[in-house]
């Protein structure tokens, strides 16, 4: 792999037929259906937008991709330079036109192809977001949506269907998070605003009795290597707390997922499950690892120093009775997270890759 923490970016959704589900989802709709033109953005990374070539439309791509890779880099460039004449956008590199059937009286300026297809309507100042490949996936959000304390903040649902499913919400202006370690304590808002969902259902573990099975659990996974022999061995040496909460948590916390508006609002709630509270804690910083290297950060929870040991204090202080009974820092938790995402062998194993390069860079240049 060359460079141990350089991580290959999530897989694109932009593929055949991905449109198509925009047309079935206004015929369901019932509404009168007409062709438009729209160009097309594949990053090369997670998302694929699609927007009206129109000023507020491309101005909102730009504001989004500037900060990826470098299909993102080309793409944004490119795009600024169409601002002032949109007729270019056909003739730019990475950009293609497809034309989408779409709301006559109503056509979105910007889908977001991803998981899901989200589309904007920036004028109308909503957001519809219909399902892809997983329609189950959108319907649990729903339900779980209809839920969620008052006290997190979450865009307003105007509309939703089950049976599609499909479900309307308020737009909000504002940007996403770019950076869960510069921006910190925007993330710790938000956490915060998960402890209301924390406290509906947690109960706690022996932190021994998973430690008993952590072994078992990352062999069945075929995980356990050297590097993650290293990791246990490490872990036995470190301080952990003498219980942990589960509970239900978001799931797919990172900076993506966190709206600065008025307010830090919480977006994306399909991935909700019971888990240890901690994963929404420490699963921001593994996925942004998909960006820069985080294992030095890491290093620094665990040692209590610099800018991860501050972030480590806040999140105790704030967060760590409900999560693990105490507001004390503790050198282990961030290996043990790290550990315990490997044996992950569900639906959430796709970060084992971030996982390992980040626990080999810990390895690497922890000293106690």
């Amino acid at each position: 792999m060359g460079n141990a923490i350089e991580t290959a970016p999530p897989r694109s959704f932009d593929r055949e037929g991905i449109f198509d589900r925009i047309g079935a989802f206004y015929d369901y709709r019932g509404v009168t259906p007409a062709a438009e033109r729209y160009m097309v953005l594949d990053t090369g990374s997670y998302n694929t937008y699609a927007f009206r070539p129109k000023a507020g439309a491309i101005e909102w791509v730009v504001d989004r991709v500037g900060g990826g890779g470098w299909k993102s880099l080309l793409g944004a460039g490119a795009l600024r330079a169409a601002l002032t004449v949109p007729e270019l956008l056909p003739a730019l590199p990475g950009i293609r036109s497809e034309t989408l059937s779409v709301d006559a009286e109503d056509p979105f300026d910007v889908a977001v192809i991803g998981d899901r297809i989200t589309l904007l309507g920036l004028e109308a100042r909503r957001v519809c977001t219909i399902a892809t490949d997983d329609p189950e996936k959108l319907r649990r959000e729903i339900e779980r949506r209809r839920r969620l304390p008052e006290s997190i903040n979450t865009p307003a649902m105007l509309e939703y269907d089950l049976e599609y499913p499909y479900v309307v919400k308020r737009y909000l202006d504002g940007r996403e998070l770019d950076d869960p370690v510069e921006e910190w304590k925007l993330l710790l808002d938000a956490l915060v605003q998960l402890t209301a969902l924390y406290e509906t259902d947690r109960h706690s573990v022996s932190t021994q009795d998973v430690l008993t099975g952590l072994e078992t659990a990352l062999s069945a996974a075929g995980q356990l290597d050297g590097l993650v022999r290293s990791g246990l061995e490490l872990l036995g040496d470190l301080d952990l707390p003498p219980v942990l909460y589960r509970g239900p948590v978001h799931g797919d916390l990172h900076a993506g997922n966190l709206f600065v508006n008025d307010a830090v609002y919480v977006l994306d709630w399909e991935d909700v499950r019971t888990d240890y509270v901690i994963d929404d804690f420490f699963r921001p910083f593994v996925i942004h690892q998909y960006d820069a290297p985080v294992h030095r950060l890491f290093v620094q929870m665990m040692a209590g120093r610099g800018t991860g040991g501050d972030i480590a204090a806040d999140y105790a202080r704030e967060v760590g009775p409900l999560a693990y009974g105490d507001s004390e820092t503790y050198s282990g938790l961030p290996l043990f997270y790290l550990l315990s995402l490997l044996a992950d062998g569900g639906d959430h194993g796709s970060l084992r890759p971030p996982c390992r390069e980040i626990l080999s860079g810990v390895l690497s240049l922890y000293d106690g």
